[in-house]
């Protein structure tokens, strides 16, 4: 859950806990989901709020040119750099935000976000500077935090100011797959699951592809 709006705190203490938090997680099925998606990343590729770089193990080193990662927080870029020379990958880190990034339009085949928009104030905002930012037959790959419905929605709204303190940012109730489309990307594929060995609160997930929609 990297962030992706500079400038902003650093979330030291999050940081230092994140990669002991997710273990379980990751070790019951959410490592290889991550391998699944980032099996379908090619060319150019930006990572937007990297984290601590639990992706950058799963890159496939056929296909993927290089990956530009944008991260504004100072304590989780310093644990995503000790993952970089390890990488399958060419790998460069970027000290910004997406909506800062420093790119050219058109710049990227393949965008990645994985349990970022959650974090980010304006998602709207994010995902139009995605849009902005991939080539003509570019794709994003989603994995993201997802709102529930009824009851679970209402709990998410109620304790989101608290979960955002003490979770660097993340918010629980967002309606990500709605985001996305609205940003006007259309989703080819989207895989609702539950996130294992999480607080049932952010269990909700969609793991998927997303292209931009041609312009009218």
């Amino acid at each position: 859950m990297g962030s992706v709006q500079a400038p902003m705190a650093d979330h030291r203490v999050f940081a230092a806990l994140y990669d002991r938090m997710c273990a379980p997680a990751e070790h019951a099925g959410l490592a290889d989901r991550r391998r699944r998606l980032l099996a379908r990343a090619e060319g150019d590729v930006l990572e937007i709020g990297g984290g601590t770089g639990a992706n950058l193990p799963h890159y496939p080193s056929a296909g993927v040119e290089r990956v530009v990662v944008v991260e504004p927080d100072g304590a989780m870029r310093r644990r995503l750099l000790g993952r970089v020379a390890s990488a399958p990958v060419p790998v460069e880190v970027h000290e910004t935000g997406i909506d800062d990034a420093p790119f050219p339009d058109r710049s990227f085949d393949t965008v990645v976000s994985t349990l970022v928009l959650c974090t980010v104030p304006d998602p709207g905002r994010a995902l139009a500077r995605i849009r902005a930012l991939l080539k003509p037959g570019g794709r994003l790959l989603f994995l993201e935090h997802v709102g529930g419905v009824g009851i679970k929605l209402r709990l998410q709204h109620l304790v989101s100011p608290m979960w955002q303190r003490l979770l660097g940012g993340c918010h629980p109730d967002r309606d990500l797959v709605g985001a996305i489309r609205s940003a006007g990307f259309t989703i080819a594929e989207c895989d609702r699951f539950d996130l294992p060995k999480v607080s049932r609160l952010a269990r909700g997930a969609a793991q998927g592809v997303a292209y931009p929609k041609a312009a009218a």
